[in-house]
């Protein structure tokens, strides 16, 4: 049996990876499902306060408060910033790393910093009061037409823009040494593309899957299963 923390998206919450933890379980291992600072059953705590370190700190506060060791990390799309950031608190709690379609940080750089100017546009665009940022659409998701795409949309929140815009740490980036990444094929995003490359580059184990950027929704018992087949390898003696 291994254990698995799922760390979720922008605008998401713990609830995105409902069906893929239920199937994980099935398959006979824990999982557990973080719900970070002002984002889904937590939302009445949003604040301007709210950036990176702050997720970075829910995160290692959670390993440490549960008392978790031996743990699987999965990361999904911008949570991957999250993981790597707060590496330096969890590194020794971790067992591996999964990256789904995630963003691996630079370190000195922001997410916007990464995105470019276009990046940088959008979100000027979709900005909320100054300082919040309004969910993407269904199709940047990669939901757009999925059975679940209603229930999906109506629990995506706005996300602070300051979790985009605040830079890493400058310095040599920490990993564990088995790491592993997952493409989503489906997924036409340049950016994501990118990262991929980079993941290979940093010497991840690369794997796919025939899905869109949010396999926990359009591809969930899929998902399960390639994680479970990571775990054989993390599990393994070296």
């Amino acid at each position: 049996m291994a254990t698995f923390v799922c760390v979720h998206g922008a605008f998401q919450g713990g609830w995105v990876w409902k069906n893929t933890a239920q199937a994980l379980s099935a398959l006979g291992h824990q999982i557990f499902t973080p719900t970070l600072s002002g984002c889904g059953h937590h939302r009445q705590t949003m604040s301007r306060d709210l950036g990176l370190q702050t997720y970075c700190g829910n995160l290692a506060a959670f390993l440490q408060l549960e008392d978790l060791t031996d743990v699987i990390l999965v990361g999904h799309s911008y949570s991957g910033i999250v993981c790597v950031e707060a590496m330096a608190d969890i590194r020794s709690r971790l067992a591996g790393l999964v990256f789904v379609d995630a963003i691996i940080p630079v370190p000195g750089r922001s997410f916007a910093d990464l995105g470019g100017e276009p990046f940088a546009a959008m979100l000027e665009s979709r900005l909320v009061d100054g300082w919040l940022i309004a969910p993407w659409p269904a199709a940047m998701f990669g939901v757009e037409g999925a059975p679940d795409e209603e229930w999906f949309m109506s629990r995506v929140a706005p996300f602070p823009k300051a979790a985009f815009t605040d830079k890493t740490t400058p310095g040599e980036m920490l990993l564990p040494l088995k790491r592993h990444h997952i493409r989503c094929l489906q997924n036409p995003n340049p950016m994501l593309a990118a990262m991929a490359k980079r993941a290979e580059d940093l010497g991840f184990s690369m794997h796919a899957i025939a899905s869109n950027h949010c396999p926990q929704i359009t591809a969930p018992v899929e998902l399960a299963r390639m994680l479970a087949t990571i775990a054989e390898s993390v599990v393994a003696p070296a």
